[in-house]
């Protein structure tokens, strides 16, 4: 029974990892290029969602909660679009490894820009600043099943957005556009599809659904801190090369798969473990099928 636990929680929570890494895919389907900002980018809009909820009370109202959720979101897009033009757009015709050492170093600095901030403002703290919410501490039984209130809004709420993802990348004349670019940006500029424009739709998107997983995963730990993006750009990562670079529809169900795999671990095992159980994964992957599971083997455009 305390196994079905976990898995129910595992899926649950993995909802988040599904929104986050389909993120970090929609970027590098579009761009080729990995952001290395997109942990850190969840991070301050983790921090800002946790700022309004100190600010206004967030402990005993679900409005603050949802203007809390708001306020990541748009920082996350704001802060993508920022990401893009320093990081990335002055770099389109550079080495493939110049996007990924300049959005590195804006992850640096970020990071470290949040250490200081989490010294200076009373309301965040040094270790992990709060993030009070009205169902921080609510628990919903199954029978003799225990689950969490946090886990199951987090997945119906990543749930909801994975759906308006997925009918915008498929059904909206924006995501034509977008699987064109990702098929070949060229031809898509040849027909008449406005690249650039694409790529700052996307960045922004992307990084707002990092900001909404941000809110979310606050409002699961009940806390922020400032390298909380680094792991979930770890974790990330292990989905997208789980499912196979590019994979919009591998990320999401490798996303559940690897919460699953997480919240067992932590709970039959240790959470000091859990890190290179996702470093093991990885390794697998790479060594037996480095293509990914939902990966098709073929050559990926330059």
């Amino acid at each position: 029974m305390l196994v079905l636990e976990y898995l129910i929680s595992g899926l649950l929570f993995g909802a988040t990892y599904s929104i986050v890494a389909i993120g970090f895919t929609l970027i590098f389907g579009v761009l080729n290029r990995l952001n290395i900002a997109h942990g850190a980018t969840l991070m301050v809009a983790a921090f800002a969602g946790a700022y309004v909820s100190l600010r206004l009370g967030g402990a005993d109202s679900y409005l603050v909660l949802g203007l809390a959720f708001f306020a990541a979101v748009l920082t996350g897009g704001i802060l993508g679009l920022l990401v893009r033009a320093v990081a990335f757009a002055p770099l389109r015709d550079a080495s493939p490894l110049a996007p990924f050492v300049t959005s590195a170093a804006v992850t640096i600095a970020l990071e470290e820009v949040f250490v200081q901030l989490s010294r200076k403002i009373p309301i965040f703290s040094p270790e992990f600043t709060a993030f009070p919410s009205p169902i921080e501490n609510e628990v919903i039984f199954l029978g003799p099943i225990l689950i969490r209130t946090a886990y199951v809004v987090i997945f119906v709420v990543s749930a909801i957005l994975l759906l308006m993802l997925h009918w915008w990348i498929h059904y909206s004349s924006t995501g034509r556009a977008i699987r064109a670019v990702e098929e070949n940006p060229d031809m898509a500029w040849l027909l008449g599809i406005n690249v650039k424009r694409v790529e700052i739709m996307v960045f922004v998107v992307a990084s707002a659904i990092a900001g909404a997983a941000g809110c979310l995963i606050g409002v699961a730990q009940g806390s922020v801190e400032s390298f909380m993006g680094a792991n979930m750009l770890l974790v990330s990562f292990v989905i997208i090369v789980l499912a196979g670079l590019g994979s919009l529809k591998g990320a999401m169900i490798c996303g559940l798969l690897v919460g699953v795999i997480e919240v067992t671990i932590v709970g039959l095992v240790s959470a000091s473990v859990k890190e290179a159980v996702l470093f093991v994964i990885l390794f697998l992957t790479l060594v037996f099928r480095p293509q990914g599971i939902f990966g098709d083997g073929s050559v990926e455009r330059d």
